[in-house]
Formats: C-alpha cells, sequence, structure tokens
C-alpha cells in the first residue's frame, strides 16, 4: 500500500502558506503592486506591445505639454505637438538631456503635484553629473522586476539576497522584515565588504536557501571572488541579477562559478529603473516596451538602424509625476533585429558596454570611448579578474589590473603585453600608459568604473 510521509509534505505546506501570505498582504499593503503586475501581463498577452508603446508615448507627450512647465516651453513652436501621427513626428522632438534636468528640476514636476509627496531619487554622479527625479507611485518599477522574476522561474514571495552598496537604515530593514514575511531575506553592504562579513553572509545563504542573488555588478562580483578564493560553497540560487554597470563575460564566467547559477544581466539607471534585461535564453537584452521606448541615435539624435552602435534616448511611459521624453541616459548600445526564441514578445537591444561621457583622450583630441575598451578588454581577461585605466591630467594612463590567485604568471604577463599593445595602437602612441598589478581597484563615489580621467 502506498504511504504518503508527512516529512514530504512540510516543504509544500510551507510554499503555499508562503504564497497565500505574500499574496494576502500584497493585495492589502501594496495593491498598486498587485494590480500593475497584473494588468501589465495582461498587456503582453492581450495586446500588440509596438501599438501600445506608440499609443502610450503619443498620450504622454500630450499630457506632458499640457501639464509640465518643462515641456510647454521646450516643444513650443514645433507643429502638431500634441496630435503626433507618426514615428516622425515623435523624432521632431528635441532630446532631454542631464543638464536639463540638472538645471531645471522643479520645472519637469506635474503642475498638480507636490514633490514631498514622491519619493526623489538622485544618481551618485560617478559617471558624470548627478541628477534627481521623481518616482510614479501609480506604476512600481516592482512590477517590471517580477516579471523578469517569472521569466527565470522566481516568485517573488521565495527567499532572496541582496548585495547594496551601503548598509541600509535600521528602520528601513525592520520594515523590510515585516513587510516581506514569511519570505525570508539577506542582506550585505558592499561597502562594508570583507572577509568576516563575507562568511557571515554566505552562512545566512546557506539557511535560507534564496532562489534570487541580486545586487550591483561590481559587488556580486567581488562576492564571488571571497567565495573562490576561500573555497567558501553557498547553496544555489536560481538566478544572479545584477545591474548598474557593464558585465564582462569573465565577471559573468566568475559569477556563475561561484554562485553555481546563471547570471542575469539588467539594464537601468536611477532615472528609469527597469529599461531592458535577459531572459535564461541570453540573446540580448528584452526591453520593457510596453513600459519604456528606447532608441539608439547618432550624434545628431537620428535612429541608428538595428546592430550599430549610438546613443541611448529613452522615454519613460509610465511615469506622469516625473516625466523624461526622449532623455539621453549618456549611455551607448544598439538594438537587435532579430526575434528571442523564447516567446517574450519584447524586442531585444545588445548588452550595453559603456557611457558616451567616459573617454580615453590623448593630446590629438582623439577620444576612445569606454564602450571600445570594454570589448578590447573583454577578448584578453583570462587570468586578469579586474581592469582599471587611470588618466591624469598630462594624459599619461596607469593601467591597473588585477589578477586572479591561482594564474599562471607566464599567462598573466602575456595578457597584460596584449593589452598593453591594443592600448598603445589605439592611442597612436601619444601618450604614455604604464602597467600596474594592484589589490583592488579603485572606487569613484559608491562605484568603480572602467575608466577614471582627470583630463578637463
Amino acid at each position: 500500500m502506498f504511504r504518503i510521509n508527512p516529512q514530504n509534505l512540510i516543504p509544500l505546506f510551507h510554499w503555499n502558506f508562503k504564497r497565500l501570505i505574500f499574496e494576502a498582504k500584497t493585495k492589502i499593503l501594496k495593491s498598486k503592486i498587485y494590480d500593475s503586475y497584473h494588468l501589465a501581463r495582461k498587456d503582453l498577452l492581450s495586446s500588440n506591445v509596438n501599438t501600445l508603446n506608440f499609443e502610450r508615448r503619443t498620450q504622454l507627450v500630450n499630457y506632458a505639454y499640457q501639464h509640465i512647465p518643462f515641456y510647454k516651453n521646450k516643444y513650443m513652436g514645433i507643429p502638431g505637438v500634441a496630435d503626433i501621427r507618426s514615428e516622425e513626428d515623435f523624432l521632431k522632438l528635441p532630446t532631454v538631456t542631464r543638464d536639463d534636468l540638472a538645471n531645471n528640476f522643479e520645472q519637469f514636476v506635474a503642475e498638480e503635484v507636490s514633490p514631498s509627496q514622491y519619493e526623489r531619487v538622485t544618481s551618485s554622479g560617478s559617471t558624470g553629473r548627478p541628477v534627481s527625479v521623481l518616482q510614479d507611485p501609480d506604476f512600481p518599477y516592482t512590477t517590471l522586476q517580477w516579471r523578469i522574476l517569472d521569466w527565470w522561474g522566481v516568485k517573488p514571495y521565495e527567499n532572496q539576497a541582496f548585495i547594496y552598496r551601503y548598509r541600509r537604515p535600521q528602520m528601513k530593514r525592520l520594515g523590510n522584515i515585516f513587510l516581506w514575511w514569511p519570505t525570508r531575506r539577506a542582506f550585505m553592504a558592499g561597502s562594508e565588504m570583507n572577509l568576516e562579513n563575507a562568511k557571515k553572509f554566505a552562512d545566512k545563504i546557506n539557511r535560507i536557501k534564496p532562489a534570487l542573488l541580486q545586487g550591483y555588478v561590481d559587488v556580486v562580483y567581488e562576492f564571488a571572488l571571497f567565495l573562490l578564493d576561500n573555497d567558501i560553497k553557498i547553496h544555489p540560487p536560481k538566478m544572479v541579477w545584477v545591474t548598474s554597470a557593464p558585465l564582462f563575460e569573465n565577471q559573468r564566467q566568475i559569477m556563475a562559478k561561484a554562485f553555481g547559477a546563471p547570471v542575469c544581466d539588467q539594464y537601468g539607471n536611477t532615472e528609469v529603473f527597469t529599461i531592458a534585461a535577459e531572459c535564461p535564453k541570453q540573446h540580448g537584452l528584452h526591453i520593457m516596451h510596453d513600459a519604456v521606448h528606447v532608441e539608439v541615435v547618432d550624434a545628431n539624435n537620428r535612429p541608428l538602424p538595428a546592430g550599430e552602435s549610438g546613443k541611448i534616448v529613452v522615454t519613460d511611459l509610465r511615469n506622469k509625476v516625473f516625466p523624461l521624453i526622449r532623455y539621453e541616459t549618456g549611455d551607448r548600445g544598439k538594438l537587435l533585429d532579430y526575434v528571442c526564441e523564447c516567446g517574450i514578445p519584447l524586442p531585444l537591444m545588445d548588452n550595453v558596454r559603456g557611457r558616451q561621457s567616459v573617454t580615453l583622450k590623448t593630446p590629438s583630441s582623439l577620444a576612445i570611448r569606454s564602450e571600445h575598451l570594454a570589448l578590447m578588454f573583454e577578448k584578453h581577461m583570462k587570468c586578469i579578474r579586474q581592469i582599471q585605466l587611470l588618466q591624469q591630467a598630462d594624459y599619461s594612463v596607469s593601467f591597473c589590473y588585477v589578477v586572479d590567485v591561482e594564474g599562471d604568471d607566464d599567462a598573466i604577463a602575456n595578457e597584460v603585453e596584449l593589452i598593453m599593445q591594443d592600448l598603445k595602437t589605439k592611442v597612436r602612441g601619444e601618450i604614455q600608459i604604464k602597467a600596474v598589478r594592484v589589490d583592488d581597484i579603485q572606487r569613484k563615489g559608491n562605484k568603480k568604473p572602467l575608466l577614471i580621467s582627470h583630463v578637463s
């Protein structure tokens, strides 16, 4: 006679209990997230996403022209602003820059909105001038984050682990414990990462067995190195989600080895949190086309065909509190013209490799973009773990690198030589470059950028 072991029912009961409690609390305490998530799912299932995207763009432009002081002035004299009927009409709208945001914050706020009513977020300024925006609570970005989790088979009520840059305030941490209970969460601050804290975080991961490990590229990568260098094993999550910086392929491979899980590259910024993300097929990043419009344009802000690299310009379709229309993110990338085999009805863009504002410069005014440097470095990095270029005011460059502790000395020397040769070719021999082996690369603000330049 077949018998059921009651012990086998405990995980199933616990799983269903967490799901039921999570859904009940979300409906009551975070009803906007719950409703937005299900409406967004319905949009993708029932709508032509391109049509939906264009409709939301035209509605947003019309709204901004009537209710946002900045756009009233910006669009003055442009014919047909209130009646956009084609992509050509939309492209007549001028772009918005980071300087526009920094100099006119109050002018971007909807007339009937008080800035004190909504959360104000500010970028770090590590790659340029800091800017602030207001988030619209009527469309929480958690909606899009849950969508991405769903692609990877992760439910929002499963246990999760996070690596932030800084320790969060005690009251916020306690509030999170209450809000997400019975889901368990583990946190670590990248700014406090050392061997002792890494071991404590690994121990907690092994206790709660999170389905998700999420954080900024540099701090998640640093944690991966701690695990590998000290032979620390953790319970493998279903996915590792990284964001906020270009992801090198060698970093992806090292993270996957350390965590025993695939790595999802997600693109976003402070101004628009969730722009695009990889699905498990990893043939590019799916653009959240029902919530964000992405263009890739040339220096004159004209659209470039798929496959050509240019400036990334975004329109946040779901923020009416603080609309961003044709906003120049400062990043560079390219659109992809193929359809992912996963079946998700969202267009693709390539992984973002660098910022247009970050360039290696020479006395003759030659400027080498960080995206080109990233691609050049990526093809050589096998024994080298981290790279950073420090350019002084006299144009000289220190090529700083961190090596794998188990790397072969001859192989490391060969990689350094190949990279130095490529660098000297890129700058046409105009500037002095020296290789410097370091234990860690420098931070700027709260990030570890590929290039830190003191050339004005």
